[in-house]
Order: structure tokens, then C-alpha cells, then sequence
């Protein structure tokens, strides 16, 4: 799972530094921006499969950079945190599809990485079975090719008996 690569965006420095610490023997990369601005430029540079945002930072909220982000980037996974119960703010980041899942905090370390864990797992297996689909999907565009070919076949040879007949 070292392809696999999560960006953590928060604003204060202390919440970045614990996150490191906690996740710094997992099996994948960690990036860490401390603005929505700096976790745009992140995104862009380096392939990212999840993003954790804090809700509550200057300038840009977690919302509005999670929205760009889905605009931007919409097949990477969103996640939300906060240590304030800003239900209205968390619910219409939920519906506008903008996040996957909301973390409060503080968070359980075990829970936390988890989630995480769980979130990269499924992307890969959802990965995966988008590979198999396309396998399959190619194996019966050419099942499809060879039985157009067949039918091809059978009416140039309906076609000249028919002449034939005709001439006979």
C-alpha cells in the first residue's frame, strides 16, 4: 500500500505534528499542508487518493476546500474533521457530496487509523474491480466483434446463393 498517499490540511501546527507522529509507520505516504491553499498545490504536484481537512481554518473553510478539491480532483476521497459541533456546516458539506466521512475531535488514535486503512483498502479493491470490469468488458466486445464477423459471413453467403439461385 505504498501507492497509496493521504494529505492531511489543518490549520494549527500542533494537530499536524500529532498526525504525524501517529501515522508515521503506516504503509502510506503521508503529506501535510496547514492551508487549503498549500493542500491545492500538494494535490496538484503528488497523487493523492484521501484528503482530511480540519472544518474550521482562515481564509478558506474545510467545506470550500473540500468542494474544490471534488471539482478538482473528484475521484479523491474526502474527509472532514472538526472539534467543533457545527452540524449545520457539517451536514451541507455531507450533501453536497463534498466528504465521505466527518472525524471529531479529538479522535481516537486507533479508530483514526482505521478509518483511514479501511478508506485506502476499499479505493484499491474498488480500483481493482474497475480493472476486472474492464477486462470483461473487452472480452465481450470482442466475443461481440467475432459474432458480428460471423453474421457478416452469413449474409454474403445468403447474398451469393441468392444470386446464384437468381442466375441458375
Amino acid at each position: 500500500m505504498k501507492d497509496k498517499t493521504v494529505l492531511f490540511v489543518d490549520d494549527e501546527m500542533s494537530i499536524l505534528n500529532t498526525i504525524k507522529r501517529l501515522l508515521r509507520n503506516e504503509e502510506y505516504t503521508l503529506l501535510i499542508a496547514s492551508s487549503a491553499q498549500e493542500g491545492l498545490e500538494i494535490l496538484h504536484q503528488h497523487q493523492i487518493d484521501l484528503v482530511i481537512s480540519d472544518m474550521r481554518m482562515p481564509n478558506v473553510s474545510g467545506s470550500e476546500f473540500l468542494a474544490m478539491v471534488k471539482d478538482q480532483y473528484p475521484k479523491v476521497q474526502r474527509m472532514i474533521m472538526s472539534g467543533y459541533a457545527d452540524l449545520e456546516s457539517v451536514v451541507e458539506t455531507i450533501n453536497q457530496g463534498n466528504i465521505s466521512h466527518f472525524i471529531s475531535k479529538p479522535w481516537d488514535n486507533d479508530d483514526l487509523k482505521k478509518l483511514i486503512l479501511d478508506h485506502l483498502v476499499n479505493r484499491r479493491s474498488l480500483e481493482s474491480d474497475g480493472i476486472q470490469e474492464s477486462k470483461e468488458i473487452l472480452k465481450y466486445k470482442k466475443i461481440i466483434l467475432e459474432q458480428q464477423q460471423t453474421i457478416n459471413d452469413l449474409q454474403n453467403q445468403l447474398e451469393q446463393y441468392r444470386v446464384h439461385k437468381d442466375v441458375s
